[in-house]
């Protein structure tokens, strides 16, 4: 797709989803003037702090300091994407997404559409005859017995399959959802014998598994014990099927999203009643995985909203070995891993209904570090003095693990080294094996588990821009290139300065000074990578001949964090009179020229002090030098004679 199509996409989009319709379907909305109050969910909001501006179709709260048009608003709540964001709105504005194959057609088993109205349909069904049919008698019976509440049943919409082979085949006849959509979305299959089209869930409960969005995309059925027999699985899960995959979601995250962004920690049990019970005694940040373990993809989906997990095994044999199964998928994904071992026998839906919220609390907070379990584990009835064989074994998968872990850059590398340090100093006590040999070691097993990286070619000298840099500066650029790399470019700071921040303010009450601007401001006249982003989102679409409003740069702009601080400076640019706009532009780019100019002036100052030049250099540096001062003074050359 073209980036002229794309662009219209995205406007497409923009167009058919109402900021306050989509907010609204998450947050509780009320109207205060012209604008719509909501309490956030990403910070403890006592009073509403979230703000939604239909007139300019954006949001903002004032304390997280976050905020944009849809597509940030999808960002930050779903933890994803732009481009999710845009596949998520389409979707719910009924857009198709452009595509080079053939489009499923309405009501066919390949709509997405239609197997979602189709699943939630079948909730329906289940959720209905669990609450109102007599053949359904066993099924609250069973969730009594489980102490599952009535309220908790209605919250997760908790439902019932009776025994017959055809009972939702049947009930389907009078919708639109054929044979091939029940068997698209999984809930019926055919008969191996006879070919006839069967209900896949029969006499279970069943318990509805919903994506981050809230929407049913399959069920789990848990066998009564009044219809089971030998050959019946206690648990079955929906099919893989083009709505669900069991390694990409989790049971009651749709619950607790909201609540796990803001506290940044999720709780993973292994089942569908240990999360319900978590929920009834108050916990709001379990979830379960679907009858499978936790695996890579369970954990990219956890990082969108939380920065640590504590996973809660069942006190057996089985929960131990899982431990160890998970663990290096943590670490290699840098994502903090707690682990709890329930007491013997008990999982944590019993645990809860024994001794309460209030004591599982407790031992997720003392839940060991990952880390620390592994260690405690692997060295478990080993006499790390005597048994060498062992001990070494035991040493080398510690290390192996720790291997796994990427080396870290950029802030957090002091504290991942100090960590790191911390671990090779307890293993070097405990196994009576130096330090530094440990630490050899481990960058060996580093080296050999990743793939040699091809050698990179010294990195090219990019000349600056033709055009745009007054005439004369060259040689002195140059010769302050070669001082210092680092002094040649610019740091790029997280927040704008005065004047970045006046001039989009200026550019935001005045779109058509767009022209102008990219051609008087130039890239290098400014030093945070924010503003160099937005510069050049407001250069392409001039070049491409596209409006300049606000509306067209937010839909150009992709990064959540620049859709955010665009609704704040138009906000402030909206506040503001400003009676002469273009003459402000001129002070604005006057005031980049300048600080441009006293900035090359101290480079060239050092190249002087440091002489490092040949006499016929520092001449002519000096005379340019002179010449800067003459201009920026308003002195005349003097003349020959």
């Amino acid at each position: 797709m073209s980036s002229s199509a794309a662009y219209d996409f995205r406007e497409q989009v923009r167009q058919a989803t109402d900021i306050v319709d989509l907010v609204g379907s998450y947050l509780a909305l009320r109207r205060q003037g012209r604008l719509y109050l909501a309490t956030c969910p990403w910070h403890d909001d006592t009073r509403p702090s979230l703000q939604v501006n239909p007139d300019r179709q954006s949001w903002r709260c004032w304390v997280c300091q976050v905020g944009g048009d849809c597509f940030s608003f999808m960002m930050k709540h779903e933890g994803v994407e732009f481009f999710e964001s845009l596949k998520i709105l389409a979707e719910r504005a009924g857009i198709e997404l452009p595509t080079t194959g053939r489009r499923a057609e309405p009501g066919s088993p390949e709509d997405k559409r239609t197997l979602l109205q189709a699943m939630a349909w079948a909730e329906e069904q289940f959720h209905r005859c669990l609450l109102q049919a007599d053949e359904a008698e066993p099924a609250p019976r069973y969730l009594q017995e489980r102490s599952i509440s009535p309220d908790s049943v209605q919250a997760f919409r908790l439902g019932y399959a009776p025994p017959s082979w055809q009972w939702l085949v049947e009930r389907a006849r009078t919708t639109p959802y054929s044979e091939q959509v029940l068997e698209a979305a999984g809930l019926a299959s055919r008969s191996s014998t006879s070919g006839r089209l069967c209900d896949r869930f029969r006499g279970r409960v069943m318990f509805s598994i919903r994506d981050t969005q809230a929407r049913t995309i399959a069920f789990g059925g848990r066998i009564l014990p009044e219809t089971a027999d030998d050959r019946s699985a206690k648990y079955v899960n929906s099919p893989e099927t083009r709505l669900f995959s069991k390694s990409d979601n989790l049971y009651a995250l749709d619950v607790v999203r909201d609540g796990v962004s803001r506290e940044r920690h999720a709780v993973v049990v292994e089942g569908y009643t240990d999360a319900i019970m978590a929920h009834q005694v108050g916990l709001r940040n379990v979830v379960a995985v679907l009858g499978t373990a936790l695996g890579l993809r369970h954990i990219q989906l956890l990082k969108r909203f939380v920065d640590r997990v504590t996973l809660v095994l069942d006190g057996d044999e089985a929960g131990q070995r899982r431990t160890n199964e998970v663990l290096e998928l943590f670490v290699s994904q840098q994502m903090d891993l707690r682990i709890v071992t329930l007491p013997e026998g008990l999982d944590p839906c019993d645990f809860l209904l024994q001794q309460g919220a209030a004591a599982f609390e407790g031992f997720v907070t003392r839940a060991d570090d990952a880390l620390e379990h592994r260690i405690r584990v692997a060295t478990r009835g080993i006499d790390v003095l005597n048994d060498l064989h062992a001990s070494n074994r035991a040493l080398e998968e510690i290390l192996t693990t720790l291997s796994k872990a990427p080396v870290p850059t950029g802030p957090a590398a002091a504290a991942a080294r100090l960590r790191q340090q911390q671990i090779l100093s307890r293993l070097s006590r405990q196994f009576r094996v130096d330090e530094h040999e440990l630490g050899l070691r481990l960058t060996s097993l580093r080296s050999s588990s990743k793939p040699a990286a091809p050698m990179s070619a010294r990195p090219a000298v990019i000349p600056p821009a033709a055009g745009g840099a007054p005439a004369g500066r060259s040689a002195v650029d140059a010769a302050s290139a070669a001082v210092s790399g680092q002094m040649s470019q610019r740091q790029c700071v997280v927040e704008l300065d005065r004047w970045e921040r006046d001039l989009f303010e200026i550019l935001l009450h005045d779109p058509s000074l767009a022209v102008v601007a990219v051609d008087c401001v130039q890239p290098e006249f400014l030093r945070s990578a924010s503003a160099m982003q937005l510069l050049t989102v407001y250069r392409e679409l001039v070049e491409q001949g596209r409006g300049t409003d606000y509306a067209s740069v937010m839909l150009a702009v992709d990064d959540a964090t620049l859709k955010g601080l665009l609704v704040e400076m138009d906000e402030a640019s909206q506040a503001k009179r400003v009676e002469d706009p273009e003459a402000v532009l001129r002070e604005i780019a006057n005031a980049f020229y300048l600080r441009d100019e006293d900035q090359r002036l101290r480079k060239q100052q050092t190249l002087l002090e440091q002489g490092a030049l040949n006499e016929a250099e520092q001449i002519a540096l000096l005379n340019a030098l002179l010449e800067q001062r003459r201009d920026r003074q308003g002195i005349s050359a003097p003349t020959e004679g």
